[in-house]
């Protein structure tokens, strides 16, 4: 830690960001490998407790000396639970949403921005239909935001 108290005798809601070296972290950032804000370690803990099959034993641990910083990210094998999807799902689903699972099929690794231009609505209207078809077990991402894919579990 910059000011040489150690991370594991603080509480994560209360570290504030200080940059060490203000230049690396402006370029890093224009680069897109780091945020300027400083938010990682919340992020990281809310980010994590929002996996399926998170248990409070699996929440990250952060532990640091005067010269090295540690953290640990247990990895839980559980699949999500996942409902069985009722026949008549199609009929629930909007001609957007059918749209979506198309992109999907063709592309998994399909983003939200890209799936916005070709169904021509906003961003925000994508992830409501993505949240609904997750919501039915109909899709899921798996990995990270950034790195990850969609999967679809049920065929329509």
């Amino acid at each position: 830690m910059y000011n040489g108290m150690l991370i594991q005798n603080l509480d994560i809601a209360d570290v504030s960001s200080e940059r060490r070296n203000p230049i690396l972290a402006n370029v890093m950032a224009q680069l897109d490998y780091m945020e300027k804000r400083g938010s990682g370690l919340t992020r990281i803990c809310n980010e994590t407790k929002a996996l399926n099959g998170y248990k409070d034993e699996l929440k990250p641990m952060f532990k640091s000396t005067p010269t090295q910083f540690q953290t640990t990210i247990y990895a839980s094998s559980e699949e999500p639970e996942i409902e069985d999807v009722p026949k008549d799902v199609p009929k629930e689903l909007s001609e957007r949403q059918n749209i979506i699972l198309d992109l999907i099929k063709e592309n998994p690794l399909v983003t939200i921005p890209e799936m916005s231009l070709k169904t021509g609505v906003v961003a925000r209207t994508v992830k409501r239909d993505i949240e609904y078809l997750q919501a039915k077990g109909v899709i899921v991402r798996k990995g990270g935001r950034k790195k990850g894919h969609w999967k679809i579990l049920k065929s329509e």
